[in-house]
């Protein structure tokens, strides 16, 4: 099993050798997501379960799919969907000849990122229970499906796309944790934002720490970069370096401060990295630089 898929479906135990799985059905896996629809009839021989770090929904196609979920049996309807969380012990409860099911698996990291882009909020976990496997989401998974089976130029953007748009929808049509009211998501993320902008803008001429700046956010590292880039285009370490060169411009202006002292003053630690930078954002050195603003 490759890294991708040993990250989406973990390693196992699985009901069944994954092999074996893989045979019977057609598996579609880009841009954060893994779709496998069946070809035929899968033996589930015995009550077993697994965990894995992905979120799996799972639609029965045929009769109806008796689940193992933690400690509970949990009667997965034909033609419904049906949510495990990220960790979440699931496989299944009885012995199933022949059974048929749709699963969509969707990396942690993903359903995070997406979640924090609609609702200002991490860590989904979704209410166990048969929802309905509506229009909108089927025909989102039979796109993505087409769409992976093609080499059209922009496959790998329009897989991302229809991945976001699977996700945006399991969101909202399965019961979870996060707030009905996505105004109040979207400002509390872009208040905490702007207060890591305000903490780069007042501190960037000492030592830049991503974490402290993440903290300010009231976020991990990992969703801060994102979350950051969502709002400004730019990931934090490059807003702080283009607003440093922006500080550098105007000193440089300034008859009384020496080169030297607007490296210095702007945070960068030596005078060669200084004119390194300055010369791949603004096209020439700072004296350069120097002569032409002081004709």
């Amino acid at each position: 099993m490759n890294m991708e898929l040993l990250k989406m479906f973990g390693e196992g135990p699985y009901p069944l050798p994954f092999e074996h799985f893989a045979e019977k059905v057609d598996m579609y896996m880009a841009s954060g997501i893994c779709i496998t629809i069946p070809k035929d009839g899968i033996d589930f021989i015995e009550r077993a379960q697994h965990v894995h770090d992905s979120y799996e929904f799972i639609v029965p196609c045929s009769a109806v799919t008796h689940i193992y979920v933690e400690k509970s049996h949990c009667p997965g309807e034909k033609g419904k969907i049906y949510p495990m969380n990220s960790g979440q012990a699931h496989g299944p409860y009885y012995r199933m000849p022949k059974n048929r099911l749709i699963a969509i698996n969707v990396d942690r990291d993903f359903m995070d990122e997406i979640a924090y882009m609609v609702y200002g909020k991490t860590n989904v976990y979704f209410k166990q229970g048969n929802y309905v496997f509506g229009k909108d989401l089927r025909t989102l998974v039979r796109a993505f499906a087409e769409e992976y089976n093609n080499s059209l130029p922009g496959r790998n953007l329009v897989l991302k796309n229809l991945s976001t748009q699977i996700v945006v929808c399991l969101l909202r049509q399965i019961d979870n944790n996060m707030p009905s009211q996505v105004a109040s998501g979207y400002k509390t993320r872009k208040g905490n934002i702007d207060k890591a902008i305000e903490y780069i803008r007042d501190s960037y001429d000492g030592e830049y720490s991503l974490e402290e700046a993440a903290r300010v956010a009231r976020l991990s590292p990992y969703y801060f970069i994102k979350a950051f880039k969502a709002c400004t285009g730019k990931p934090p370490y490059e807003y702080l370096m283009d607003l440093r060169i922006q500080k550098a411009k105007d000193m440089l202006s300034l008859r009384n401060v020496s080169i030297t002292e607007a490296c210095f003053m702007c945070g960068f630690n030596n005078p060669s990295n200084f004119t390194t930078y300055f010369k791949r954002k603004v096209g020439m050195t700072p004296s350069e630089y120097r002569k032409n603003v002081l004709k």
